[in-house]
């Protein structure tokens, strides 16, 4: 058994998304530490080997944290790794948000062309992409939460049903958004959202036509989408690509310039998302990010 392994059997915490997420960060620091294991060598070899302009900050934070997951659950110290990554790592990367902010304000879109490019894709008829862009400009959902079943069955309505999915329930006056499988679950529970937009309906029940149930996102070829490709294939259907975040960026600075308080709110609700940590993540024109 490798020392990650070892360390994931004694944590119990980590979610098997979390697990493969670092099984490649830890291939990339055995790489940067000539092969040798993590619990073998010193905490001031690994921050060397980490300490490079070459590797970005948010990379340099995931290294750091494998490196003190693995030292922690092998009973060895890392207490230096803890000091840097918390001192050096983490100004870091307040500058490199700080200055990728600067240049965002600058190239990202309107709300407005946002608003335009998902009606258009209504227009010619690309429904997925419509759906997908609708949910993201309108409620601020992550690309978790648009790994979803559309379906026409009424039990996924049902209060005690226990379910892990996403759907969107959809009947002939209006669809409920229903999220089972979103990253703050654990504290704000299920969320349903009823959506009585008539070109939203019609997409959904375009896409839906007689089957009970058809899953939103699917590979070219037809395939189901594994969790890891759930990202990469929303974010090609975004405006230029911009991806989910860049998404919620747009509608954080739009409810700002309007002094939209309610919009906010609103936005913290839907993503299930502290306001803190919304402005912290969101707000590029906040200058503590």
């Amino acid at each position: 058994m490798s020392e990650l392994e070892h360390a994931f059997q004694l944590n119990e915490t980590l979610g098997e998304s979390s697990k493969r997420i670092y099984r490649s960060v830890y291939k990339r620091l055995i790489e940067l530490t000539d092969y040798t294991k993590i619990r073998d060598v010193s905490e001031l070899v690994i921050i060397k080997a980490v300490d490079k302009d070459s590797i970005p900050p948010k990379s340099q934070e995931s290294l750091i944290d494998v490196a003190i997951l693995i030292r922690k659950f092998n009973n060895v110290g890392y207490e230096k790794l803890f000091k840097f990554k918390h001192s050096k790592i983490k100004k870091r990367i307040d500058i490199y948000k700080l200055e990728k902010n600067i240049n965002l304000k600058e190239i990202l879109p309107s709300k407005q062309t946002l608003e335009r490019y998902t009606k258009t894709l209504y227009n010619d008829s690309k429904y997925v992409e419509y759906i997908v862009n609708y949910l993201l400009v309108n409620f601020g959902v992550r690309n978790k939460d648009l790994n979803l079943i559309i379906t026409s069955d009424k039990d996924v309505m049902a209060k005690n049903a226990i379910n892990k999915n996403n759907y969107l329930y959809v009947t002939v006056k209006y669809v409920v958004f229903i999220r089972n499988d979103y990253k703050t679950y654990d504290t704000y529970g299920q969320k349903k959202t009823r959506i009585v937009k008539r070109p939203f309906l019609s997409a959904c029940l375009n896409l839906l036509g007689d089957n009970y149930d058809v899953p939103l996102l699917t590979l070219k070829n037809g395939d189901e989408i594994s969790e890891e490709s759930v990202g990469r294939v929303i974010q090609s259907m975004t405006y230029n690509e911009l991806g989910e975040g860049n998404y919620m960026k747009i509608n954080v600075l739009d409810a700002k310039e309007s002094n939209n308080i309610k919009r906010i709110r609103e936005l913290s609700a839907n993503r299930g998302t502290a306001l803190d940590t919304l402005f912290a993540e969101y707000d590029i024109d906040n200058n503590k990010n």
